[in-house]
C-alpha cells in the first residue's frame, strides 16, 4: 500500500508546545472581548424569557414550542431532529416528570436519561441540563458534551479544572454533581480573564447566564486554537468567529442572521 499523501490542509502535527499553535491561541483570545460575552448573555436572557420562563408551569407550551426547544438544547441540526423525531407522537410526560421537584436534581436527571435510552446518552443529557438551566438558570447548570464527555475524556471543564479527576464519576446523578462543581469554578476563572465585568454581573438578567457564555467562549477559544494550529491560513479564515461559534454550541443563531 502506498504511503498516504499529507494533505495540504492539514499542518504536521509537532505537539502541544508548538510556538505556532501557543500563537494562536493568543489569537483567539484576543478576538473575545468583554462586549462579546455580554451579548451572548443578553441573547441568552431574551431566548429564557421568550421560550423557558413559563414552561415549567405551562408543560402543554412544549407542544407548540419543541421544535425551538430543541434546537436551543443542542448545537448542530442533526441532533434537534432527533430530538424533534424521538417525541413526534407529542409525549412530553418524562420532561414534565423532570420538572418535578420531589426528588433531587441529580436524582431527576439521571432517571430521565435513562429513560430515553434509546438516545445518545450526552444527548439525552443536553436535553435534560438544557432544559432545567434555562428554564431556572440560578439553580440549574448545563452538561453537555464540549464542557464534559467523559466517553472520550474531553471539553473545557477538565481543560480549566486541570485534570479529569474531579469529573471523574461512577453514575450519571454523581456526574451531574461533579459538573456543577467543576462549572462553579469556572466563575473564578472567568473573572480571571477580565471578561466578568460589572455591566455582566450586576445585571440581574444577564448575570446567570454570564458563566454559561463565558464557558461557550472558553470552548471557541480551545477548539479554533486545536484546529486553526492544524489548518492552513486559507482554511482558517473559513471558521465561524469565536463569538459566533460560542453562539453555535450554546443553541444561538450567530450574530446577524
Amino acid at each position: 500500500m502506498l504511503p498516504q499523501r499529507q494533505s495540504h490542509i492539514i499542518k504536521q502535527k509537532t505537539g502541544p508546545d508548538d510556538p505556532e499553535l501557543q500563537a494562536n491561541l493568543q489569537d483567539a483570545l484576543a478576538q473575545v472581548s468583554p462586549e462579546d460575552v455580554i451579548a451572548i448573555a443578553d441573547e441568552l436572557a431574551e431566548r429564557h424569557a421568550r421560550l423557558f420562563l413559563n414552561l415549567q408551569s405551562d408543560s402543554a407550551s412544549l407542544t407548540s414550542s419543541f421544535a425551538d426547544i430543541a434546537s436551543a438544547v443542542t448545537h448542530t441540526k442533526a441532533n434537534a431532529r432527533t430530538l424533534v423525531n424521538y417525541f413526534a407522537q407529542g409525549d412530553y410526560k418524562l420532561i414534565v416528570e423532570l420538572f418535578d421537584d420531589e426528588l433531587p436534581v441529580p436524582v431527576r436527571v439521571a432517571a430521565f436519561v435513562e429513560k430515553l435510552d434509546a438516545l445518545d446518552t450526552r444527548l439525552a443529557l443536553e436535553l435534560a441540563t438544557g432544559l432545567l438551566h434555562n428554564t431556572s438558570p440560578k439553580e440549574h447548570w448545563l452538561w453537555t458534551r464540549w464542557l464534559w464527555d467523559p466517553t472520550v475524556g474531553t471539553g473545557i471543564l477538565p481543560l480549566l479544572a486541570g485534570s479529569t479527576h474531579n469529573l471523574l464519576a461512577d453514575n450519571l446523578a454523581d456526574g451531574y454533581a461533579r459538573v456543577g462543581a467543576v462549572t462553579a469554578m469556572g466563575v473564578k476563572f472567568g473573572e480571571g480573564t477580565g471578561l466578568f465585568v460589572d455591566e455582566l454581573t450586576s445585571d440581574a438578567k444577564r448575570a446567570p447566564f454570564a458563566n454559561s457564555a463565558f464557558l461557550a467562549c472558553a470552548y471557541g477559544v480551545y477548539m479554533y486554537g486545536s484546529t486553526s494550529w492544524r489548518l492552513s491560513r486559507d482554511f482558517n479564515e473559513l471558521l465561524p468567529s469565536l463569538p459566533n461559534m460560542a453562539r453555535r454550541l450554546l443553541g444561538l443563531k450567530k450574530s446577524g442572521a
